[in-house]
Formats: structure tokens, C-alpha cells, sequence
């Protein structure tokens, strides 16, 4: 029944309709901007453009999809009026959630690996990223859990959840990381920024500004792996006790 529950969801998610889109938007906006970036950064080096590239965009769509897909993993189902025969079914309710949230978070991983790929062809014309590419990839995996931990206790408690997770991901982690003092700690992105490891712009504020690396992140790879993978550990956790313990009811107001 685990493996039903976990397989129907991962069918949901990769549904033509739903998936397709994103892997659109990697071709053309993150392959796009790639191939494009030289003209705006032509004395830096490739691994600097490559890195700048997966900042600006390929991480940012990661906190985007995983918002998009994960906040949806119950409140799609009190809007549609199927929780019910959710939480009927022969199966924990805590085992529900997990299996549903490990599918999205899978997705959201290959569609943010899809993405750093892009980016790498677009700028290197290749794979050529290398070291750099890899390190984003374990970043975007990382990331992709995190935030859909987070964005799922989001769905769980709150109505509407989306709007939130939406600000959360194009306003919250655009502006904080880019604060001064430790405000760094409470962005996803700055832990993420320390497990890739992506070359400094030299100094160039504006740069800074649009890669979300202005403000004083200090943070290690290490620190950034233990941090992230502790937080979803811990979200998902509160999240199964929260969903276990609390009604869930259809909503009248979703038609």
C-alpha cells in the first residue's frame, strides 16, 4: 500500500500537464540565460557565469517548484474534496505524508538538476561544469527536501497555503540572504549558497543583489548539509504528528 501511495503521487506530479511546463521553462529561460550571460559578464570566468547563472535562476526556480508542487500535497485534496478518502485508506496517516512528500520531493529534485544542467550547456555549451555542477546538484537535492518540508507544514496549517509559500520563495529568500549580520541563518537559500560553493562575484554589489550573496554568509558546506537536512528531518516529523493529531474536513468555500 506504501509503494501504491508513494507511485500514485509521483504519477500526479509527473503528469504531461504539470511537468512539462517545467521542463519548458529549463530549456528556454535558465539554457537561454546561460548562452546569453556572457554579453553581460564578459571578464568573468566561466565557472563565475556558470555560477552566477545557477544563483540568479536555477535556485530560485527550485524554491519556486518545490512551493508550486509540495505545498499541494493535502490542500488539493480538502479543495477537490477527496481528503476524505485520503485519510480512510488502510494506511497511518503519518505514512500518507511522508510517501506523498518523499514523490514531490524527487520531482522537485530532477526538475532542479534538469535546471543546473541547463545552465551548464548554456554557459559551457557542454557539461563542462564539472566540480561545480555536481556540488549544485547535492545542493539542489538538499534544497529540494528542505523546502518542501517547509512548505508542507505551510499546506498543514494554513489555508490558501500557496500565496504564503510563493512570498516565502520570491520575497523571503531573495531579500534575507542579502541583509547584513547572521540574518542568513533564517534563509534556506544561504545554506544551500554554502553547500555549492559558488565562486565569488568580486565584490560587485549589484551581482550580489541579484544572486541573493550581498549580505554576510559565513556559513559551511558542512554546516549547510547538517543545518538543511536536520530542518527537513524536523519538519516532516512535526508534520506527521500535525496531520495524525488534527481533522482535516473538505472546504466549502473551494468552489
Amino acid at each position: 500500500m506504501e509503494q501504491a501511495i508513494f507511485f500514485q503521487a509521483l504519477r500526479e506530479n509527473l503528469r504531461l500537464r504539470r511537468f512539462l511546463p517545467w521542463i519548458v521553462l529549463g530549456v528556454l529561460l535558465v539554457f537561454g540565460f546561460g548562452h546569453l550571460w556572457s554579453t553581460f559578464q564578459p571578464d568573468a570566468s566561466l565557472e563565475q557565469r556558470y555560477g552566477t547563472v545557477s544563483s540568479i535562476l536555477v535556485f530560485h526556480i527550485l524554491a519556486l517548484t518545490s512551493a508550486i508542487l509540495t505545498s499541494t500535497i493535502l490542500s488539493q485534496e480538502i479543495e477537490q474534496k477527496t481528503i476524505v478518502y485520503l485519510v480512510t485508506r488502510p494506511v497511518p496517516r503519518w505514512k500518507l505524508l511522508l510517501f506523498r512528500y518523499l514523490a514531490c520531493g524527487l520531482v522537485v529534485s530532477f526538475l532542479g538538476g534538469f535546471n543546473a544542467v541547463c545552465a551548464s550547456v548554456g554557459v559551457y555549451g557542454s557539461l563542462g561544469a564539472g566540480a561545480s555542477l555536481a556540488k549544485d546538484i547535492a545542493a539542489i537535492v538538499v534544497g529540494a527536501f528542505a523546502y518542501g518540508a517547509f512548505f508542507m507544514f505551510l499546506g498543514l496549517l494554513f489555508n490558501r497555503a500557496m500565496i504564503m509559500c510563493l512570498l516565502f520563495a520570491f520575497g523571503w529568500e531573495t531579500m534575507v540572504p542579502n541583509m547584513p549580520g547572521q540574518m542568513c541563518y533564517l534563509s534556506i537559500n544561504s545554506y544551500l549558497q554554502a553547500i555549492a560553493q559558488h565562486p565569488s562575484q568580486g565584490g560587485n554589489k549589484g551581482l550580489g543583489l541579484l544572486t541573493s550573496t550581498a549580505g554576510d554568509n559565513t556559513l559551511t558546506s558542512s554546516v549547510g548539509y547538517m543545518a538543511m537536512i536536520g530542518f527537513a528531518v524536523a519538519l516532516v516529523a512535526l508534520s506527521a504528528w500535525w496531520f495524525s493529531t488534527f481533522e482535516y474536513l473538505p472546504r466549502e468555500d473551494a468552489e
